[in-house]
């Protein structure tokens, strides 16, 4: 049901006559920077614009918030799409704005294999209206800093589409490990130990 659930939110975010178009960027090639963190290699924090509250482990509180909404794509929804169990939300004003997914060992990830004692910030968004102000990069760190505290080293993962987070995740402290070149449904997975090995 939940990947049932993700298709019928793709569909009502998109659109159905969009649907070749999104089929179309989920099997074309595609490099994907694999980042990596360490405690200690965190840079300065970025500036908070007034108004900005974040919450981390904020499962629970995200749900409060989905049930009177009817307009969230389906990024809000990865506790349902894909066992996701932790994530940091930002609110500006009070109102939701953005929202970054942690997933922690032994979740199954579609593109990094997790060792024990790792995890992954991935599925991230921050509302159309919100962007601009820097709130992404502010999520991200306050994201970042939580799951740190939690282990000793966290990765990230951007396609190479994606020009936002690839700076984002830079000014945070993140460094790149390596590329994986693949469709963003199926391809080879990412591991250090097996880099570590070859």
């Amino acid at each position: 049901m939940p990947r049932l659930s993700a298709v019928l939110a793709v569909i009502r975010d998109e659109g159905i006559l969009n649907l070749p178009r999104v089929v179309f960027e989920s099997l074309r090639l595609l490099d994907f920077h694999i980042y990596v963190i360490t405690r200690g290699e965190l840079l300065a924090p970025p500036p908070v614009a007034d108004g900005v509250a974040m919450y981390a482990d904020a499962l629970d509180r995200l749900k409060r918030a989905r049930e009177n909404r009817t307009d969230l794509p389906n990024e809000f929804w990865r506790d349902q799409a894909s066992g996701a169990s932790h994530c940091a939300t930002l609110e500006l004003n009070g109102e939701l704005g953005g929202v970054v997914w942690a997933y922690d060992y032994p979740a199954e990830r579609p593109i990094i294999v997790l060792e024990p004692g790792e995890a992954e910030l991935s599925t991230s968004y921050t509302m159309e209206k919100f962007r601009g102000r820097g709130l992404y990069r502010a999520l991200l760190y306050f994201a970042t800093e939580w799951q740190l505290r939690e282990r000793p080293r966290l990765f990230t993962i951007v396609a190479s589409n994606n020009p936002t987070p690839m700076k984002a995740v830079c000014q945070v402290g993140f460094h790149e490990v390596g590329v994986v070149r693949r469709r963003a449904i199926g391809g080879p997975k990412f591991s250090i130990a097996k880099m570590k090995a070859g």
